[in-house]
């Protein structure tokens, strides 16, 4: 069902009777969100700056074209002889990027060639950010000394090591964490005095939070009664075991890591004619779970992530799809920016260090010399993609060279040569050269080592942070000198010392899900909170929201519909009715992600990503109330109870209602509420139109003109994909299809695959949009719109980008419009990508915008958009209540 619509004021009644609210739930990421914004500025920004600008506007370079400088921040905020250049946060008020656009011919820079799109848009990234800028003085940027640090006296850089139980172990303690955190709380308590910790939650509450945190689903209702009737002693621990033994598992901390990798499956901007699509990038997502599940030693993923070339040369184990870890980032148009996304996600990834800023001067901060940086690039740039290997994501060595460094990042003016070697400061005045082959195999076993002070413990900070709900150390992804150490040192040197002893991601996390620390109540007293606003102390656990994944699964699990396949090719998770895989799933184009992923925070594939930030914006509420999988979702819970239950008893289905929903029964005054409330009278609202009526999808035999003479809907709707039935047997429809976002042509004129707009009445449609062809092979396509036996409109399109429009077509009602896309003398390589939006206006006044990719849909029954009925209502409520949206 979609677009379901009920009255408000009815709406309104019950949401106030079973006391709804969206719920809200801000992080403090204050500090992680400022170091992150310095970090984009010293590896994304100052780069272009340096490169593109400082020839004409530095001190060093004694020149300072219209007065203006651009190698400080305070030059740069000053602006030159039109006034100030920057506005923070609003780059449409910033001359500078008024500037770099070429928006005025009178001011364009650099005069030289407009940069590229990509950079512009880093540029106006940085300026919406608040244009951070850590060059504090104008001659900062022209004389940086390196920063002056001993690294042995950096607590993340000395060896961790067990940590010495407390003398007096308070209880419970189920771990020497409990007893640690309960020394740090308690030791200043007087003899008698009531522990500080909260006590253990109730079991409605662990099996709950135990299920969202291992397999970022809910519980059955049975499963809870069960758990809550097991009268073991180790009951806890058994549902640990079989919540690590679910393939969930893997799929829920295997999308942890996918932030970290910044995964994705388009390759980003790109030039016209360049294929977006990352081949083979799903096979890294299914690695990645698959290791999860099986436990592979997390020092293994290491060696494997980073040159499982040298390991499983033959992909006999499947361990290349591993280099996915480097291969499925961001394409950027300069070899020398996807070198620079690799050292970054390998160094704050895996060691927890800003490599990356030290591109074009020395660490400002962390004992990291350009000199290292470029150690780094040396490796990775002696690494190549093999096309044709037993993985499209493998890397093999290349020409093994060191490289030279690039003078304050710039390319064309090279500094001495930089051996490859270990980072300084891992390795003392011992110099460790990765010299074999590339040195990604030497670069692997220097940081799965567990002598290295760092990959442990940023592992294990991850972990915690998942399943706590906030990390040991708040920035999980910088490590160095600016991050103190955590409020409990001993407790991330305790954990790290035995994950190094056998790497065992599932003993780690065992370890620190039967801890009283994880199990206690998140109950929190105007005191407690007081006292430790942050929680830094541990006297509680942290009340969470659900994350998007997460969100979306349980709506399907709601509603019964949700599918339990493992792996596979992505999917297009926004059509409607929703496609059932789960999220992890979804196919993630990191030029064009969809708004409802930022909405809900979800990890930015263009870098990697530390931690997610947790925001409270009005389109989640608006979300919640319209969007039409919530309100399919509503209405599939409601229908299932009304099925399963054998009485045509209103009072069982709300029993089943709240069973499906929230894994309980009702209380008596919850439920007497809405037993009032099913007794309503149905709503007489009228149904709003369904946006999905005016689309239909199929194929056309063309004319000469170009002209469709006959249309066939096509009969298969998967997987996001309208297709032919005999795509899988018959070769001559195998590449015909259309998708949200464009679709593919079959051979010849007669299998021409056409997207149909029908109007509703008489009138003229106004169309706009945009084509791409993106591959550099193929033929290309012909594009056509047409009505009728008259052509508005047709082009060529190859390898390349077009916008169109405005095109008038003068319409009557339920006289089509075609927009075809045939073949242009070959179907090899021509995907191609066609945004549609419409503006209708009858002749009667009526008026309709339509767009390709919000209309798209699969199959839908007439009626679809007929209000909610009350026990729909009921559901829709009940997914939108804190208690379905919170985990306790």
């Amino acid at each position: 069902m979609s677009a379901h619509v009920f009255a408000v004021e009815q709406r309104s009644w019950l949401v106030s009777v079973l006391l709804f609210t969206v719920g809200v739930v801000c992080v403090d990421v204050a500090r992680t969100d400022a170091d992150e914004k310095i970090d984009f500025f010293e590896s994304k920004v100052r780069p272009l700056l340096i490169e593109h600008c400082y020839e004409c506007h530095s001190l060093e370079a004694d020149e300072s074209a219209g007065d203006y400088r651009l190698d400080s921040a305070a030059a740069m905020l000053r602006g030159g002889s039109r006034g100030p250049s920057i506005v923070a946060g609003d780059a449409a008020k910033s001359l500078f990027l008024k500037a770099v656009e070429y928006k005025d011919s009178e001011l364009e820079m650099p005069p030289s060639g407009k940069l590229s799109d990509e950079q512009i848009d880093v540029l106006r990234q940085w300026v919406e950010a608040g244009a951070v800028d850590p060059r504090s003085t104008e001659e900062e940027a022209a004389h940086a000394t390196p920063a002056k640090v001993d690294p042995a006296q950096h607590w993340a850089f000395q060896p961790f090591r067990r940590a010495a139980p407390p003398q007096k172990i308070e209880q419970p303690a189920h771990d020497i964490l409990d007893a640690l955190v309960a020394e740090h709380l308690n030791g200043d308590l007087e003899s008698g005095k009531d522990d500080r910790r909260n006590p253990v939650a109730s079991p409605e509450t662990l099996i709950r939070r135990l299920t969202f945190d291992l397999t970022g689903l809910a519980p059955t209702k049975n499963e809870i009664d069960s758990f809550i009737e097991d009268s073991r002693i180790d009951a806890y621990e058994r549902l640990v075991d079989r919540l690590l033994a679910s393939p969930a598992f893997g799929e829920r901390f295997g999308r942890y890591w996918l932030d970290v990798a910044r995964y994705a499956d388009t390759v980003g901007y790109t030039l016209a004619g360049r294929e977006r699509r990352l081949a083979g990038s799903h096979l890294y997502r299914d690695w990645t779970i698959k290791a999860f599940n099986q436990d592979l030693p997390y020092d293994e993923m290491i060696r494997y992530q980073l040159a499982a070339d040298r390991l499983d040369p033959e992909n006999k184990a499947g361990h290349l799809d591993a280099m996915g870890f480097l291969t499925v980032g961001r394409r950027f148009l300069r070899r020398h920016d996807t070198i620079d996304d690799r050292i970054d996600v390998i160094s704050r990834g895996l060691l927890g260090l800003t490599v990356a800023c030290a591109r074009c001067h020395d660490h400002k901060f962390d004992p990291i010399p350009t000199l290292d940086y470029y150690s780094l690039y040396g490796v990775i740039s002696s690494s190549r993609e093999k096309e044709d290997g037993p993985s499209p994501l493998m890397l093999e060595d290349h020409n093994p060279r060191d490289s030279h460094v690039f003078v304050r990042g710039q390319a064309g003016n090279r500094g001495p040569k930089a051996p490859r070697e270990y980072l300084t400061a891992l390795r003392g005045e011992q110099s460790i050269p990765l010299t074999t082959g590339s040195g990604r195999i030497d670069l692997a076993e220097q940081i799965a080592s567990a002598e290295n002070p760092l990959t442990a413990r940023v592992m294990v900070n991850r972990v915690w942070g998942h399943l706590i709900g906030k990390p040991l150390l708040s920035t999980p992804s910088d490590f160095g000198v600016r991050s103190p150490a955590p409020e409990i040192p001993a407790l991330m040197d305790d954990l790290a010392s035995e994950f190094a002893e056998d790497w065992s991601l599932k003993r780690l996390v065992r370890r620190i899900v039967t801890t009283h620390i994880y199990q206690q109540s998140s109950t929190a007293t105007e005191e407690s909170i007081t006292a430790d606003p942050d929680n830094q102390q541990l006297a509680r656990a942290n009340r969470r929201r659900r994350d998007f994944e997460s969100l979306r699964d349980n709506l399907l699990l709601a509603s019964g519909r949700l599918s339990r396949t493992l792996g596979g090719e992505p999917v297009e998770i926004t059509v409607t009715p929703a496609i059932p895989r789960r999220t992890v799933y979804a196919f993630i184009d990191r030029q064009n992600l969809p708004g409802i992923f930022r909405t809900f925070d979800f990890a930015s594939p263009d870098a990697h990503t530390p931690q997610r930030a947790f925001t409270t914006v009005p389109q989640q509420a608006l979300f919640l109330l319209n969007d039409p999988m919530v309100l399919d979702a509503a209405a599939d819970v409601a229908n299932r109870a009304m099925r399963e239950v054998a009485e045509d008893d209103p009072a069982e289905w709300i029993q089943a209602i709240y069973g499906y929903v929230l894994g309980r029964t009702p209380s008596k005054a919850e439920h007497e509420a809405a037993l009032t409330f099913l007794k309503l009278p149905e709503s007489t609202m009228q149904p709003s139109p369904d946006p999905r009526s005016v689309w239909e999808y199929g194929y056309s035999t063309i004319t000469e003109s170009g002209a469709a003479s006959s249309f066939t809907p096509f009969p298969k709707f998967e997987e996001g994909r309208w297709k032919h039935d005999k795509a899988e047997t018959d070769p001559a429809y195998k590449y015909l299809f259309l998708t949200k976002g464009g679709g593919h042509p079959g051979n010849g004129n007669d299998l021409v695959p056409n997207r149909r707009w029908v109007p509703p009445a008489d009138g003229e449609v106004e169309i706009l949009g945009a084509l791409e062809h993106p591959s550099m092979k193929g033929n290309g396509v012909k594009i056509v719109i047409a009505s009728g036996d008259k052509v508005y409109w047709q082009t060529d399109l190859h390898k390349r980008k077009q916008p169109y429009g405005p095109i008038r077509v003068p319409v009557k009602k339920g006289q089509a419009i075609d927009f075809l896309a045939g073949d242009n003398g070959g179907t090899n390589s021509d995907s191609f990508r066609w945004k549609i939006s419409l503006h209708f206006k009858g002749t009667a006044g009526e008026q309709v915008d339509s767009d390709s990719e919000l209309d798209f849909s699969g199959p839908f029954q007439p009626g679809q958009n007929e209000p909610l009925t009350r026990p729909q209502q009921l559901a829709h409520a009940l997914l939108m209540s804190n208690e379905f949206i919170f985990v306790d």
